[in-house]
């Protein structure tokens, strides 16, 4: 399991169960990855930038479940969504 964060805006999306993102990283790469249906809600919308956090898990690797309170295999081989942390919002405030 390699976890990975950068920074990036997100530049597609196909929503289902497994919701699929796709960001354009600065350095001009993309990155896709899926968001797993119990990872939680997050609102993203086409043209979001922020801090990216994922995953990559190997089928075979065992995980712990935390709402099974058990360990798991992975099944399939794939670079997962774990975590979004948006840019600060720039605001036109006139300081004096």
């Amino acid at each position: 399991m390699i976890e990975e964060t950068n920074h990036g805006t997100l530049v597609a999306k196909k929503d289902g169960i497994y919701t699929i993102y796709v960001f354009q990283k600065d350095n001009s790469e993309y990155l896709m990855c899926t968001k797993l249906p119990n990872w939680g809600p997050y609102p993203l919308k086409i043209g979001d930038s922020g801090f990216i956090t994922t995953q990559y898990f190997t089928a075979g690797e065992v995980f712990y479940d935390r709402n099974s309170n058990t360990e798991r295999t992975i099944q399939y081989t794939n670079l997962y969504f774990k975590e979004f942390i948006p840019d600060a919002e720039k605001t036109q405030e006139v300081l004096l």
